[in-house]
């Protein structure tokens, strides 16, 4: 997750897949640090929390199950009913400026209501800490899971892509762009028919109205729209261009833009230039291809919307459960997205400085 050239930034990794940043504390040095409130700071640090008491008044502080910049994932146990939820613990002092990212992200939470989205279950303050409880996913990001099953289908990804689909044309509805979907923001859990993908990290999400502008650069490397590299206003069908990145990598095993560095990665985007030629495509639909066609589009406003993809007959297509030919390439991109995304966080300059030089060398 990350901002490209611009003063917005992420707030925070990852729901119940954080990402790794700062050094690990132990349980008990997080139970202490929670039990230890510091006074109220000023207004200006202030969240207006909306549950009474404290945190650990009401939850058993569990293991680490994920941590961020800004923030540590734990399991927590409700005291009342014993249930177990997941809780985001941010230190307020690492925000700074992004203070206001944060409240941003906690409204646009609070607005949230579908099965397909992590839910939020309520948040509490104290003068050093946000604790934000969620619902606690038990399995793993979606391309950890497809890695793990082994034995992957065109009819599983349909199954996949259609709640991941039917999730955004929610937030879409409700006035929501997210702005960075990709692999880590996308928990799953169960098996073959009852699987369940749900959206997670609204970090970078945006309240927008129709006829509302975007302009913000921000996005992930390798997952971006077109428009957004360009510096060009947007809306929130850089949401469709990623759904059909996700696809693209559900089936092939690997993502459609690829490059020895930035610079070149960035014009291949800009330009939509991808194709299906390798053999793994052999064994996938025409109508799983066109479905991709109509979101890699580089004018957004050829680009499929939500309710128009969740038209396409693909989706309602009696699609062959025959292995797909991805599980090394799979395996192989899952190892490689995690270790550029480390190497982002360490040089976030040096990817602006490429974007903007793409930006000047891209073909019109």
């Amino acid at each position: 997750m990350g901002c490209l050239g611009s003063k917005e930034k992420p707030v925070s990794g990852g729901g119940a897949a954080a990402t790794t940043a700062a050094p690990a504390k132990t349980k008990a040095a997080a139970d202490a640090s929670a039990t230890n409130a510091d006074k109220p700071e000023g207004d200006e640090t202030r969240l207006d929390a909306d549950s009474e008491g404290k945190f650990q008044d009401n939850y058993v502080l569990g293991d680490e199950i994920g941590r961020g910049g800004f923030s540590v994932v734990y399991k927590a146990t409700a005291k009342k009913g014993g249930i177990a939820w997941a809780v985001k613990i941010i230190e307020k002092s690492l925000l700074q400026d992004d203070i206001k990212l944060l409240r941003r992200e906690i409204a646009i939470m609070k607005k949230v209501d579908h099965k397909n989205i992590l839910r939020l279950k309520e948040i509490y303050e104290d003068g050093a800490k946000v604790y934000i409880v969620m619902e606690l996913v038990e399995g793993s990001e979606l391309f950890d899971r497809i890695v793990d099953k082994g034995y992957y289908s065109e009819k599983n990804a349909i199954n996949i892509v259609s709640q991941i689909l039917s999730a955004v044309s929610y937030l879409h509805q409700i006035g929501i762009a997210h702005r960075d979907l990709k692999p880590e923001n996308l928990l799953c859990s169960g098996a073959d028919e009852t699987e369940i993908v749900k959206i997670a990290d609204f970090g970078l999400s945006k309240i927008f109205n129709d006829e509302e502008e975007l302009r913000t650069s921000c996005g992930t490397p390798g997952y971006v729209a077109p428009e957004v590299l360009m510096c060009e206003s947007y809306d929130k069908s850089v949401d469709m261009w990623g759904i059909g990145i996700i696809t693209y990598i559900l089936l092939a095993g690997y993502p459609p833009f690829y490059a020895e560095n930035d610079i070149a990665l960035f014009e291949k985007i800009m330009n939509a230039e991808y194709d299906f030629e390798d053999d793994c495509w052999d064994d996938v639909s025409d109508l799983a291809k066109d479905f991709i066609k109509h979101l890699l589009v580089k004018d957004a406003a050829q680009r499929y919307t939500a309710d128009e993809a969740m038209r396409h007959p693909w989706l309602a297509s009696d699609a062959s459960d025959k292995q797909l030919k991805i599980g090394r390439k799979m395996s192989e991109y899952n190892i490689k997205r995690k270790e550029d995304k480390a190497k982002f966080q360490a040089g976030k300059e040096d990817s602006i400085a490429a974007l903007n030089k793409a930006r000047s060398t891209v073909k019109k």
